[in-house]
This record gives structure tokens, C-alpha cells and sequence, in this order.
């Protein structure tokens, strides 16, 4: 399977370049089945002026889409094919651009914000990874945050902004344009777990113990959006929907109100069910990338709704004794905790979390 060819490098560029590109490709041709002519005859055919092929004969003005192809071939990545050994890390990347990353609209820089300084340096490591250190010279680590510190990571080289692009990345603000998932990150499984990890690690929003003490706060991923997108972002979610159940989680609600900064703007939440053999599943089946705080979090919040469950169990049946004589008791509380013979077996053994499966 290609995934990304010469031709969809070139479809990133305006009208004019992807003209000059197609005439510049039609002279190497004819350069190459006939070496004896010389760029005047070759002009002649081409019925442009002399001058464009003494450039292009010359190695000079090369048009620019060919310019990214070449740098893009020395770095294997053109043509783009399934087993390219950099397709995790492309995967990886493309998933911030629809969360806290993105190509800024004049596709001057693409970047990740972050109020972890580790994780934007992961993704600097990751993007040389896949395009080599010496794009070190085009990129650079900011500090600031209006609420508190928060970094971000930029990189101003047209050649991986036009890559990321030709792969799927969503260019400006996002909420104001469509966004979909490509189909060559939903058509493989292992790309989807590079994908969504860094999305999740963006955007999910992990909960902390609610203050009643027998459940989480809301487990959820927010996006916001134009009313027109409604439908669009239906199906983005849908597609989260369906990635989280191939992994044994489930996520069945949307909900959608209007946005508090304006009468124009939705704000969509899709939960995740918040039994504890869901949470455990999610904690056990869902990576997240570029937020070591979300996933410490996130087992904090598991290791101690784990020792409050157990707490309620045993609470519950110390005060039911007579209950328990009966033989629906155990089932009782089992429907009381919200648990089943799996969870309360791996509450009950207090098991660590890396045992769940």
C-alpha cells in the first residue's frame, strides 16, 4: 500500500508551482529518452522560452514541489509505503496535529504546546527521528502561559510542514475547519495505537476520585467546534468510538451544548463509561504519548478507587451479615459497586494494575 506518493507532495503547492513542476518533469523525460538535444530544442517542444530549460539544464530554479520531493527521497519517506520502519513516529506526530499541535494557517511551523517541558522535547526527538538532526537549525523550544508555565515546541522547515500536510494534517485553527482521520491510519490498527496515543495524550481529560468518594470524575475527550461542523465531528468521534471498542473500552455517549465564548460554537464530549472494568481497560488497552502526568494520573486515580472499592466491599459486608446468608448478597454489592466477578476478584486480591488483562 503507497501511502504518500510524488504527486500528493506536489497537490500541496498552488496552481502555478504544480504547473512548473509538471513542465520540469516533462523536460527531464525528454532529457532522458533523447541526452544528445540540448535545452533549446527541448524549450522548442516544450513551447516554452529558452531560458526556463537553460535554468533547469543548469541545476538552478528547480520549482519547489520537486525541491520537497528530492529532500524528502533522501530521507526515504517518498514514496511513503506501509512498511516505511518511520510510519509509527509519523503516526505518532500527525495525532498532536488534531489535538494540542498543528500547522499554523499560513504553513509557516508546525508545533506542540505543552505544560510539560519533557513531552516537547519527545516530540523534537521524534520529528529528528523521522527527518534527521539537521533540522535542529529550523526549530526551537518556547516558554510562557498565561496561567502558568506551558511550552512549545515549533519548527519553521516547509519540507516536513508540506509533508505533514500531504499525510493528513489539519492546517490552522480547528475549529474552525473539517477534520478527519486519514484512511491509511484507520485501515491499520498498530498505526491507530500511535495515532490516538498521542490525540489522548493531548485532549483526554483524566479524572481525579469524586468528592463522594465511590466513583471518578468524568472521563472524557472535548472538542469545540462551528455549529456547521456538527456532523463532522460526529464522525471524528465515531471513529474514536470505534478504536476504543476494537480495545475493550467503551465510550457510547456524545454530548453536545453550546460553547460558552460564543453563540456559533459547540463544545462535544465523548464519555467514556465509568464502571472500573472500563477504567481498567482503558488504563491497560489505551497508550498515552506526550504526558507522563496524565498517565501517572491516571493510575493514581485507579490505585485509589481500587482501595476505596475494596473499602465499600468490606463496609458493606460487615453491615449485611444477615444479608449474606442469603445467596443473592454477593450480588447485591457486586450491583451496589458497579463490579463484576472479574473486578471484584481483582479488587478483592488487591492485585497491582499492571495484573489486569
Amino acid at each position: 500500500m503507497t501511502i504518500l506518493t510524488e504527486q500528493d507532495i506536489t497537490n500541496t503547492y498552488n496552481k502555478k508551482q504544480q504547473e512548473q513542476s509538471k513542465l520540469y518533469l516533462q523536460y527531464q523525460e525528454i532529457k532522458k529518452q533523447n541526452p544528445e538535444i540540448g535545452y533549446k530544442k527541448i524549450s522548442k517542444i516544450l513551447q516554452k522560452p529558452a531560458h526556463k530549460t537553460r535554468w533547469w539544464h543548469a541545476k538552478r530554479y528547480i520549482p519547489f514541489p520537486i525541491q520537497t520531493i528530492n529532500w524528502l527521497k533522501q530521507r526515504n519517506l517518498l514514496p511513503l509505503i506501509e512498511n516505511n520502519t518511520k510510519l509509527p513516529s509519523i503516526a505518532k506526530i500527525l495525532g498532536t496535529t488534531f489535538g494540542d499541535g498543528g500547522i499554523f494557517k499560513n504553513s509557516n511551523g508546525i508545533f506542540l504546546s505543552s505544560s510539560e517541558l519533557e513531552s516537547v522535547k519527545e516530540f523534537k526527538e521524534n520529528i529528528n527521528q523521522i527527518f534527521g538532526k539537521e533540522i535542529d537549525s529550523n526549530s526551537r523550544i518556547i516558554e510562557g502561559g498565561e496561567y502558568g508555565h506551558s511550552y512549545c515546541y515549533q519548527n519553521t522547515n516547509r519540507n516536513i510542514i508540506r509533508f505533514f500536510q500531504a499525510v493528513g494534517a489539519p492546517i490552522g485553527r480547528k475549529s474552525e475547519i473539517e477534520i478527519n482521520i486519514p484512511e491509511w491510519i484507520l485501515a491499520n490498527i498498530n498505526l491507530q495505537d500511535c495515532f490516538f496515543a498521542s490525540f489522548f495524550g493531548n485532549e483526554i481529560g483524566i479524572p481525579k476520585i469524586h468528592k463522594d468518594k465511590r466513583r471518578t470524575d468524568s472521563l472524557d475527550i472535548g472538542l469545540v467546534c462551528k455549529k456547521e461542523l456538527l456532523q463532522n465531528r460526529i464522525n471524528f468521534l465515531n471513529n474514536i468510538q470505534e478504536y476504543l471498542k476494537i480495545k475493550g473500552v467503551k465510550a457510547e455517549k456524545i454530548y453536545t451544548r453550546q460553547h460558552k465564548q460564543g453563540i456559533n460554537k459547540l463544545l462535544m464530549k465523548l464519555a467514556i463509561n465509568l464502571n472500573f472494568d472500563n477504567l481498567m481497560n482503558f488504563y491497560k488497552n489505551i497508550r498515552i504519548s506526550y504526558s507522563q502526568q496524565k498517565a501517572q494520573k491516571l493510575q493514581n486515580t485507579l490505585t485509589e478507587l481500587q482501595q476505596l472499592k475494596l473499602k465499600r466491599f468490606n463496609k458493606i459486608s460487615n453491615t449485611i451479615n444477615v444479608l449474606t446468608k442469603r445467596n443473592y448478597s454477593k450480588e447485591w454489592i457486586k450491583k451496589n459497586l458497579r463490579l463484576t466477578d472479574k473486578s471484584l476478584t481483582f479488587i478483592l486480591n488487591q492485585e497491582p494494575l499492571e495484573k489486569w488483562n
